[in-house]
């Protein structure tokens, strides 16, 4: 089998129980349609790509890797196992068009023992003509195929196929696991603990947390924290802020940031590896909680009118206008 991921402890023993007793009864009842649904780059696609393995594996896994199927599938070549995405479509979203082909491929027999799969990332940018497509392979499945819906925005998902899919549901990470992750992929276990530390839950915001990115977070944040203490320009964070309105990180790590003084405010105590902002966390313990909540659904509004194509720089420089201790 494909190497067992990290975490996800409970799903991880639903989906093994599974497979291992359709191994053992080929014609052991197995739902065709699934839904695995959380927060992005918790390890969801890396987790439906294991199951896969255990459904085509004669073992269920027990092989230690060694049959034709483990093989085939950790290089990614299986017959029987398609894996596929916008990005690996070239597109920005999945239409109606790769909706019919994915239903023409489960249809054909699987030619290894076990079903035919299909996992499909992001599906939560397959357009409604594509969901509505899927709609008579999750009614009326053929023969043994099954299908993985892999989304970190289950609202995007029509009603009708989320009622036919059973659901999964991924949490974050713990910050152990997500430091074993990097390790895995290179990273010093100093560096591993710093960028888990960041990543709130997340091996994809950690992998983007680099020496530079904890540096360029840390600007950021103290340069927010100087704002809030009425001694700093304002004009220079608006800026830099706006430009980066599309990164992904900037406001929402000030906004993962003010849930972290909230928690401190209330007694619970993040983790963080840089000293500044510790000491900040700190002195977060004389502070109301009520406040920096306020705060928080300030910076959360920021976000979603910038989302609804608000000026950046106005609603930015309202926020820091309103944020000032």
């Amino acid at each position: 089998m494909i190497e067992e991921p990290i975490g996800h402890e409970a799903v991880r023993e639903t989906l093994r129980a599974l497979a291992q007793r359709r191994s053992g009864d080929a014609a052991a009842a197995l739902h065709h349609a699934w839904l695995f649904a959380g927060p992005a780059g918790v390890g969801k696609f890396q987790v439906a790509r294991w199951w896969a393995s255990l459904l085509k594996c004669p073992q269920a896994g027990g092989c230690d890797a060694s049959c034709q199927s483990c093989r085939l599938l950790r290089g990614g070549v299986h017959p029987d196992v398609l894996e596929t995405s916008p990005e690996l479509e070239g597109k920005k979203s999945f239409g109606v068009d790769e909706s019919r082909a994915l239903l023409h491929r489960l249809m054909l027999r699987p030619l290894r023992p076990g079903p035919r799969i299909a996992i499909v990332r992001e599906a939560a940018t397959m357009t409604p003509d594509a969901q509505n497509a899927l709609l008579k392979l999750l009614e009326e499945p053929p023969g043994s195929a099954v299908i993985v819906l892999v989304t970190d925005n289950i609202g995007a998902m029509l009603p009708t196929v989320r009622s036919r899919c059973r659901h999964l549901a991924f949490g974050a990470l713990a910050d152990g696991e997500i430091a074993r992750v990097l390790v895995k992929l290179g990273k010093t276990g100093e560096e591993a603990a710093a960028a888990a530390a960041c990543a709130h839950g997340s091996v994809a915001r950690a992998l983007a947390m680099d020496a530079e990115g904890l540096a360029d977070r840390e600007k950021t944040l103290l340069a927010f924290e100087a704002v809030r203490r009425d001694c700093a320009a304002i004009e220079p964070l608006v800026q830099s802020l706006a430009a980066r309105k599309d990164d992904g990180y900037s406001l929402a790590e000030i906004l993962e940031w003010q849930l972290s003084k909230i928690h401190a405010a209330l007694g619970r105590r993040d983790a963080e590896p840089s000293p500044q902002l510790a000491s900040v966390l700190d002195d977060c313990r004389s502070v109301q909680a009520r406040t920096l909540i306020e705060e928080a659904e300030r910076i959360l509004y920021t976000i979603d009118a910038i989302a609804r194509n608000a000026n950046a720089k106005l609603v930015i420089r309202d926020l820091l206008m309103n944020v000032r201790a």
